[in-house]
This record gives structure tokens, sequence and C-alpha cells, in this order.
């Protein structure tokens, strides 16, 4: 069986974080009611676009979609919507029915405009004041502290409508059958499929800027996993991908933070994976890789294999460019045994990567470090790791060059720098 209903979200809009906790809020509502409906549960959208439609979409019972001009752009979200509106189809044919299972909301309605295929297919719930389009989104709610009723009667009334549409579940797909669904709208419509995109530069002058294409290693735990080494684990999901090391002050997963500054600084080549020392290591560099950052959550040095995953990164010469290891400021359990943690981190092979190491504790340090350290590497001339021979230069010239070279490269002639500063839109790290 898989989840009662599945959250389908525009990744491209930022706001992953106020989209966790709307979804949260929506699960709690459920299983506040009681009863039969305490088994309700839904799953959120992961944070970065899989190569087709997720498992979960292919046997839930609704969809709750979070409508937003980014939405209507981005293929992935056409191609979650129309597979399961092909379920709906499928479903109608058989029994001559149309189901009520997929629940829109209007999450972001500025500068949106629903085609038809989407307004005739499913509810649509703007802010519940009967205003439509011309009322505020539900994220505008959310963030609005003098609209709490009128958001919490909005949750209620999601809600109403999920128990409505879980009552009559539909067929599952096969992944087969997904993967012949066109999709309904979007940049894709019609079947017409975008042209492929240029091949990656792969030489130093074809590039744009001095980095194209990064690796980031995450080194995180599942809930499952860090039951066993700590107490408190709400910050984890079923997944390494999921880890929110932040919660409950921001609910944007390490991914997202990470994967939103490489955006906002141009890079177009980014491939996130999760390492595991019970597991082989997946080969991390390629040829038109350019660079290997590992994030790491230091709870995992009370693992007794977390020295091994070091030595093996070692042996096979992944080239690791930096090590960020995050160490949350209001994580109390954190903030208690930061010495600890941190000790124990400098007592695993951790330097065999002669990589540059730093500590962070908030999302914003997350994102300027992970943006400092594309213009290390960039600085250092690609991937290889930081030089581990005699310097050409002193301590402090080394210094005062690195600085020189990160204040040239993020220029707010560019504008990345105003994105990475600026905290008005939210679309770096989330305001959830």
């Amino acid at each position: 069986m898989g989840p009662s209903f599945y959250t389908s979200y525009a990744s491209s809009a930022g706001d992953r974080g106020t989209i966790q906790r709307f979804h949260f809020d929506v699960q709690h509502e459920l299983t506040r009611r009681g009863g039969s409906y305490a088994n309700v549960r839904g799953s959120l959208r992961r944070a970065e676009p899989a190569s087709g439609p997720p498992p979960d979409l292919l046997d839930c019972a609704a969809l709750l979609a979070l409508y937003s001009p980014e939405y209507l752009e981005e293929e992935a979200c056409a191609l979650e919507w129309s597979v399961f509106a092909e379920r709906m189809d499928r479903l109608e044919r058989l029994t001559g029915r149309r189901p009520a299972s997929l629940v829109g909301v209007l999450w972001q309605p500025e500068g949106l405009v629903l085609p038809q295929v989407v307004t005739s297919s499913g509810r649509i719930l703007a802010d519940v004041s009967g205003q439509g389009y011309r009322g505020r989104g539900v994220r505008e709610l959310q963030s609005d502290p003098h609209a709490r009723m009128l958001y919490r009667r909005t949750v209620s009334a999601v809600a109403d409508e999920l128990l409505r549409a879980v009552a009559s579940p539909l067929p599952a797909m096969s992944e087969a059958a997904a993967r012949d669904v066109q999709p309904r709208f979007g940049p894709s419509r019609g079947g017409r499929r975008p042209e492929p995109p240029p091949a990656a530069p792969t030489t130093p002058e074809e590039r744009e800027g001095p980095v194209r294409r990064l690796v980031v290693a995450l080194v995180a735990g599942t809930s499952a996993k860090m039951e066993q080494l700590r107490t408190s684990v709400a910050a984890y999901g079923s997944t390494p991908e999921e880890w929110s090391p932040f919660a409950p002050q921001s609910l944007e997963s390490a991914v997202s933070v990470v994967s939103r500054t490489l955006r906002a600084c141009g890079l177009d080549g980014v491939r996130f994976v999760a390492l595991d020392a019970d597991h082989a290591l997946p080969r991390l560099r390629t040829d038109d890789d350019s660079a290997v950052v590992l994030v790491v959550d230091p709870w995992l040095t009370e693992d007794a294999a977390f020295p091994v995953l070091w030595e093996r990164l070692a042996r096979c010469e992944a080239g690791v460019s930096a090590v960020i290891v995050v160490l949350p400021r209001q994580d109390d359990e954190s903030r208690l045994h930061t010495s600890r943690l941190r000790d124990s981190f400098a007592r695993t092979p951790a330097r065999l990567l002669g990589a540059a190491h730093h500590e962070v504790g908030t999302p914003q340090a997350l994102a300027y470090t992970v943006a400092g350290v594309l213009a290390d590497v960039a600085s250092e001339g690609g991937g290889q790791g930081i030089p581990l021979g005699p310097p050409v230069e002193s301590a402090a010239e080394r210094r005062s060059r690195r600085r020189r070279e990160r204040a040239e490269w993020l220029t707010p002639a560019t504008g990345q720098q105003a994105s990475l500063v600026g905290r008005a839109s939210g679309e770096l790290w989330g305001d959830g």
C-alpha cells in the first residue's frame, strides 16, 4: 500500500520550507481528527527531481497539487499531474464515474493562469474566501500572522477534500505504463519533448565560468539509523536526502539549501549522491565533474563504521575539494554535545582527504559556505582537492588572495550576491 495522498509542487519556486510546513499541517489536521482518519498519511515530493514519476504517485489515492506559475512550467510537475490524471481517466472508463481524487490549491496565484485541462480536472481551492484568483495564495496566508484563522480554515478545507478523495481509491499504475504518459501541459505539452540541451563544455576555454560541474556527496542518516545514535531524530526522514538539520526553525533540507545556492551561483551541472559506510561507495567523479564536496552530519561519528567511509574515500581518489560539517546551533542536543562531536570528527581519518574543512550552524552559513567553496575551487583550478605540497605563497598571502577572489567571483553585478544575501523572497533557504 502506498501513501493516502501525494503532494506535488514546483521545486523551482524555491519555497520547499513553507511547502513542507503546509504538507505537515494538512497531515496533522487529518491525524487530529482521529478514528479511521488517523491512518491517512501523505507523501511529499522529494527536493530533487527524479528521472521519472515517483513510486508513491503510482498507487496513492489522492493528489494534492500546489499550483503556481512555476508549477505549470516545470516538466516534472506536469508529468506527475498527467500520470495521476491518467489514473483517474482509467477509472472513469472502467466505472463510468469521475473520481474526485485530484485536489488543487492556489499556492501562488500571482501571475498564475491555469489551462483548461487543469481547471476541468478535480477541485481547486483558493483561500476559502471565495475570491479565487483575486484572493491571496496559501503561501501568503501561511506567512501572515494576521491571517492565521483563514490559513487554518484553508488547511481544514484541504483535509476535507482529501478525506473524500481517499474514500474512493484509484487503481495503481505500473512504472512501465507511467513512462508512456505524455504531459498535458507545461513545456512539452502535446507530446513535444524539449530539445536536448547542448553538450556540457569539457574544457576551461569552453566553460562560461570557472566551475561548471559539481558532485555533492551527502553523509547523513535516516531516522531509523539515527535512532541508534542519538535521542532526537525529528530532523531525519526515510532517506538521507530528507535530512533537515535546522528544524524546527527551518524545515528546509540540507540538499535543498545546497541546491538553491548552487543555482543562485549559476552552476548548471550538479549531482547529489548519498554515501553510506555500510554499502559500496558509488563513483563520485567522472571526466566531466569538476569537484566533489561532502556535506556531513557529525552525529554519524558515533557509528563505528564512520572511519571506514573516510578510508574508502581516500583510497578511491575522489578528489574531494571541501568537507562541510553541519552542526546546528538551534538543535539543543547537538549544542549540548558540540565539543564531543567535534572531537569525534577530529579523531576520524578526515584529513586523509586533503580537503578544506568547514563547520556551519545555520541555513545562511551553509549557503555562504557552499558559495565560498565554489570560489575556492575556481581559484584552485578545478576539483582536484586542496594541494598538500609546499605552498608558493605565505598563509597570509593565501588568505588575502582568497578573500579577493571570492569578492570578485561573487560580484553584485552578476546578481549572485544579491540572491545569497537578500532574504526578502525567501527563495534561497526557505522561510518556513
